[in-house]
């Protein structure tokens, strides 16, 4: 499992272990009782087979053996909306015992801050638990395609399948064609899964996705060098793509520069996990606790290995302090990134 370590501002995201940076000790005992017999369900907003659907559920037969009462876990696949759906639910009506969590892609993470649609959840009354990445997006396109750098995607229409109106995989094309004239066309409809499937049926050129992601749902696409990345956007490179361009490094000037850093911020926090408003904060701990300790599990980690998944985890205090710096982005930074990320009129 890769550890990689990407700074923000005065945030560091850093890969977590069970004893750093924990919170306060919660009695295990009393959240062993409150859980113990339970069934939790883990609303994941992404599609079966997609990278989130993937790393999440190579995550939970270790949730289940470190969590206090070893609760059985089940999963609610809802991708509606770029994730947008699963993260309303648990927010609107997610059990306040412990029994509900929840991980997305991170469209859902950058929309509230972004406020170009009405979102029915409130990002800083949730309680994160950790996260499972903070991997690079990379837009690529598939072997056959006369599309094999970011400069020509300047020259010529490239279609995209995408998950939504306001997932990363329509975000990203958009804030490319606002800031470098590449020519991206999102072609929406698909979920995770689906969409991976639409480069190979030819449906479309290529996607903007996590290199995670691919490394998890489509590992022989890198290893056969089935696709052409075009660009990596993201904090800092991915050292396994050290010729891949990253898309900071080809802003027009220092504003744009900070606008990209600002809507990039959820990249070093991808696959967020979370509790609903309202936990008690006995839970809330034991859950944390759960979550470092099983991503440190050997068994864990042996298999993201086996599965040639990137898993890169994050405490769940980093990530809070993630969501609060978002939120305190000045505003014309946070002006430009809307400008960027929305589709031009007509």
């Amino acid at each position: 499992m890769a550890i990689r370590t990407f700074a923000f501002g005065r945030i560091v995201m850093t890969a977590m272990t069970a004893l750093l940076l924990a919170a306060p000790a919660a009695s295990a005992q009393d959240a062993a009782e409150q859980l113990r017999g339970k069934v939790v369900t883990l609303y994941i907003g992404g599609g079966v087979g997609g990278g989130v659907d993937a790393l999440a559920r190579s995550l939970i037969p270790y949730l289940t053996k470190h969590m206090p009462g070893t609760p059985a876990i089940i999963v609610k696949n809802q991708p509606g909306a770029g994730g947008m759906q699963a993260v309303e639910n648990l927010y609107a009506t997610g059990a306040k015992d412990g029994t509900a969590i929840g991980t997305t892609a991170t469209g859902p993470i950058v929309e509230p801050v972004l406020g170009t649609t009405q979102v029915h959840y409130e990002l800083r009354k949730f309680q994160w638990i950790g996260s499972l990445a903070n991997d690079q997006t990379t837009c690529f396109t598939w072997q056959t395609s006369p599309v094999k750098t970011i400069d020509d995607a300047k020259t010529r229409e490239v279609p995209l399948s995408t998950t939504g109106a306001r997932s990363n995989s329509t975000l990203i094309p958009l804030m490319l064609n606002a800031e470098l004239g590449t020519r991206f066309k999102m072609i929406p409809g698909y979920d995770g899964g689906t969409a991976m499937l639409a480069i190979e049926r030819g449906e479309v050129d290529g996607r903007c996705t996590s290199i995670g992601s691919i490394h998890a749902t489509n590992p022989d696409w890198i290893t056969g060098k089935k696709i052409h990345m075009l660009v990596q956007v993201g904090l800092a490179k991915d050292p396994d793509f050290p010729n891949v361009p990253l898309a900071l490094d080809l802003a027009p000037n220092a504003q744009d520069r900070a606008a990209m850093e600002f809507f990039l911020i959820p990249s070093a926090i991808q696959d967020p996990f979370m509790l609903p408003p309202g936990v008690p904060a006995d839970l809330v701990t034991a859950w944390r606790r759960g979550f470092d300790a099983a991503v440190a599990d050997k068994g864990f980690l042996a298999d993201v290995e086996k599965r040639h998944q990137d898993a890169r985890p994050n405490n769940g205090e980093y990530v809070q302090k993630a969501i609060e710096k978002m939120f305190a982005a000045p505003k014309p930074v946070i002006d430009r990134a809307i400008a960027m990320t929305t589709p031009p009129k007509g």
